[in-house]
C-alpha cells in the first residue's frame, strides 16, 4: 500500500505530466497503481466476446459521461502504459541512472529496448529507427533534409495533412521545387485505379512520392507497396506518412519498401502524447541532412539515431512507448485490427442506412479498418458553415460525443475501448441530425 506522501508525489507528477487538476491527478493514481484491473483472459474472449471487450474497457481513464469517436486524431492511453510512463518519471527523479539518463543525446538501455521492440513490430532493423516525436516532425526531417534542385518534383495526393504537405511548400517557396499532385477517387473502386494514377502523374522531374499510408482526410487505406514500386520505377525515392497506420494496420517496413516512413504511435497504438518514429532504410541513411543540429549531427556511424540527437526530451514517454507496443501484443494484435475492423464495419453500415449519404474510404475491406469517412451525396458550395451534416455535427456535440465532423464530411474512428452503448448514443445523435 502506498504511504500518503508517496501518493501526494505521484499524483503531483501524474496532474503534471497529464495536464488535468491535482484532485483529478490523484483518482488517477489511486486507479493506475492501487486498482489496478486485471486484463480479461483469453478464455473470456472465446466464451463472451462483449463481456471480454467490456471488461477490457476498465484499463483507460475514459470518462463515463463523454464518447471518443475520435480516436484517429489522439489516442486514448491505457492504465499499464500510464503507469510505466509515471513511474519511469519518479525513478528518473531519484537521479540513480547514468549521467545522461535523458532521451535527445545517447541512445542508453531504455531506449535500446524501446527501439528493439519497435523494430520488431513494424519489420525494420533497430538502426534504421529513429525516435521523434511524432508524423509532423518525421515529415519535416524528410522534407527539409532532402536534396532537391529548383524545378525538380514532389508527388503526392489531394489528401495530405498539413503536417505532410507543408514541409513541402516550405521547400517550394524557399528552393523552387514543383508540387504535383494526384486526385483520390472517393471511395477509390480498386488499388489498381490508385497505383495508376501515380503511375500516370509521374514525370522525369519526380525525384519523390509523398503520400498517406491511411489518409487523414477520409481514412483510405493506399497500397503503400504498390506506390513504393511505382517510385523505384520511375528513379525516384518514397516517402511515407503513417501517422494512422500503426495500430491500425500490420507494418512490414521492410516488404514495403518504402525509403522514408514516419508515424505517430500516440493515436491507434494508443502510446503516449508526443512519441513517434522515422524509418529510413538502410541504404539512404546519408542521404538526408540532419533536422536539428548539435554534437554528432554529421556522425553517420550513429545510422538513424544520428536525427533522434536532438537535446534532453522526456524519456518517460519513451518507455511509455514500449509500454503501449507490449500492452498492443498482450491483447493481441490481430484480434485488435478484427476488433477496429468490426466496429468501424457497424458504423459505415449505419450510416449508409441513409440514402442522402455516401462512404469516402469504405467501399471495400481494403479500403478501410477503423476509420470511417461519410460524405453526402448532394455537393455542397465550397467552405459551406451549414447544411449538408452540420446537424449531426450539433447532435454529436449535444451528448458529448467527440467526433471530426462539419457540413461536408464525417470522420468516425473507434477503438477496441469504444462500448456498443456508446456507439447507440452516436446513431441517436446521427438519426436526430438526419432528421432536422
Amino acid at each position: 500500500m502506498l504511504r500518503r506522501r508517496e501518493f501526494i508525489q505521484r499524483s503531483a507528477i501524474a496532474a503534471a505530466l497529464l495536464g488535468i487538476p491535482l484532485s483529478r491527478a490523484a483518482e488517477a493514481v489511486g486507479r493506475i497503481v492501487v486498482e489496478n484491473p486485471p486484463m480479461p483472459s483469453r478464455e473470456l474472449f472465446e466464451a463472451d466476446r462483449a463481456r471480454y471487450w467490456a471488461e477490457m474497457r476498465r484499463q483507460w481513464l475514459l470518462a463515463a459521461d463523454h464518447v471518443n469517436l475520435n480516436c484517429g486524431s489522439v489516442g486514448c492511453t491505457p492504465l499499464p502504459v500510464l503507469r510505466a510512463m509515471i513511474e519511469n518519471v519518479l525513478e528518473c527523479e531519484e537521479f540513480r541512472e547514468p549521467s545522461y539518463p535523458w532521451f535527445g543525446y545517447e541512445e542508453n538501455d531504455q531506449l535500446r529496448k524501446t527501439l528493439d521492440q519497435l523494430a520488431a513490430f513494424v519489420h525494420a532493423n533497430h538502426d534504421e529507427l529513429a525516435l521523434v516525436r511524432n508524423a509532423t516532425e518525421a515529415n519535416n526531417v524528410v522534407a527539409n533534409g532532402f536534396d532537391m534542385k529548383p524545378g525538380e518534383e514532389v508527388l503526392m495526393t489531394d489528401q495530405e495533412h498539413p503536417g505532410g504537405f507543408c514541409p513541402w511548400e516550405e521547400k517550394a517557396a524557399r528552393y523552387g521545387i514543383k508540387i504535383n499532385r494526384v486526385t483520390l477517387p472517393k471511395p477509390p473502386q480498386s488499388a489498381e485505379q490508385i497505383v495508376e494514377l501515380f503511375d500516370r502523374a509521374m514525370t522525369p522531374k519526380t525525384r519523390m512520392i509523398f503520400f498517406s499510408h491511411i489518409t487523414t482526410a477520409t481514412g483510405v487505406i493506399l497500397p503503400a507497396k504498390e506506390i513504393c514500386a511505382v517510385a523505384r520505377r520511375h528513379g525516384a525515392y518514397s516517402a511515407v506518412d503513417g501517422a494512422h497506420a500503426i495500430g491500425q494496420i500490420p507494418l512490414d517496413l521492410h516488404d514495403m519498401g518504402c525509403d522514408f516512413y514516419g508515424s505517430s504511435p500516440h493515436k491507434w497504438l494508443m502510446a503516449p502524447k508526443g512519441t513517434g518514429f522515422l524509418y529510413i532504410r538502410e541504404a539512404r541513411l546519408k542521404d538526408l541532412w540532419a533536422h536539428t543540429a548539435t554534437a554528432n549531427w554529421n556522425n553517420y556511424d550513429l545510422k538513424a539515431y544520428r536525427f533522434s540527437w536532438i537535446g534532453t526530451s522526456n524519456l518517460s514517454i519513451m518507455v511509455g512507448l514500449r509500454a503501449a507496443i507490449e500492452f498492443f501484443n498482450q491483447v493481441g494484435p490481430e484480434r485488435i485490427y478484427a476488433r477496429q475492423h468490426e466496429l468501424a464495419t457497424q458504423v459505415r453500415n449505419r450510416c449508409l442506412k441513409y440514402a442522402d449519404l455516401k462512404t469516402t474510404n469504405a467501399s471495400a475491406d481494403q479500403f478501410y479498418n477503423g476509420l470511417v469517412s461519410i460524405e453526402p451525396r448532394a455537393s455542397l458550395p465550397p467552405n459551406a458553415a451549414t447544411g449538408g451534416l452540420s446537424k449531426v455535427a450539433q447532435e454529436c456535440a449535444a451528448r458529448n460525443i467527440r467526433i471530426v465532423c462539419g457540413p461536408a464530411s464525417m470522420r468516425v474512428s473507434t477503438n477496441i475501448f469504444t462500448q456498443p452503448t456508446e456507439l447507440d448514443l452516436f446513431y441517436d445523435a446521427l438519426d436526430a441530425g438526419m432528421r432536422a
